[in-house]
């Protein structure tokens, strides 16, 4: 595929200055996330934010989150009440590959343990569902006639919130007995989409199924903070599932 690139204008901090980054939207597979990370000043950005909320080191924090998934604590959402099953690991989005790279190694741990599980990328799915509305060639057309503040806008409306919650929820119940969901990608699929709205928009369908976010930033029980400099919306029915007193 050709690349689909959509300038972003991003408000760093709280000064007037406007930094513009030019971000892959659509890129081939082997190669979106390097260019996405590399072509960008958005690289850096993930690789030195740093963020004062979050003490205990993302290596610690990871071993820590290791165990409490084979829990039956976790996996049988002991403890929670009523409240959904919604859970959050927030980490520095300099830490992002580190991350990443951590998260395949949980899937291994959880196959070995034979705990049924599945990776909803919601950047990936924003490209599936893109590329089931508009032919990519409209797409790069379009950007070209209109720019890319309206190409944004317009890739918001392919992306409604009741399209990505039907096909998240469609897909969980093709895989059948999903004992734990992972959602990844929050950072790369902003901003199209806003973590907390589909959060909102899936309480209402979901089940017992622990649901976990691998969210690069800061999440304090009651706000999101998207790389620590953006604000994410409030939100405040899921659980920060590493607590640095757990320690």
């Amino acid at each position: 595929m050709d690349a689909i690139h959509i300038v972003i204008e991003m408000r760093l901090g709280t000064g007037s200055n406007i930094s513009f980054i030019e971000m892959p939207i659509v890129v081939s597979y082997r190669n979106r996330l390097k260019q996405l990370m590399k072509k960008s000043n958005l690289y850096n950005y993930y690789r030195f934010s740093t963020i004062g909320n979050i003490r205990m080191n993302t290596e610690t924090r990871i071993e820590h989150l290791k165990d409490k998934l084979l829990s039956d604590v976790f996996l049988e959402g002991r403890g929670l009440g009523n409240e959904i099953p919604f859970w959050i690991f927030d980490y520095p989005p300099e830490d992002e590959h580190l991350v990443r790279h951590s998260i395949k190694r949980i899937e291994e741990i959880l196959k070995s343990n034979s705990i049924n599980f599945i990776e909803i990328d919601l950047y990936e799915l924003c490209l599936e569902i893109i590329d089931s509305k508009i032919k990519f060639e409209k797409v790069i057309e379009f950007e070209k006639k209109r720019g890319s503040d309206e190409l944004l806008k317009k890739l918001r409306i392919i992306l409604k919130q009741d399209t990505v919650k039907k096909v998240i929820t469609r897909r969980l119940s093709v895989c059948g007995n999903v004992e734990v969901v992972f959602l990844t990608g929050i950072g790369k699929a902003w901003p199209m989409i806003r973590s907390h709205s589909i959060l909102n928009n899936l309480q209402p369908v979901w089940g017992n199924t622990p649901l976990l976010a691998f969210y690069p930033g800061v999440y304090n029980n009651t706000e999101l903070n998207l790389f620590g400099k953006f604000e994410d919306g409030n939100y405040y029915r899921a659980f920060r599932i590493i607590n640095e007193e757990e320690a």
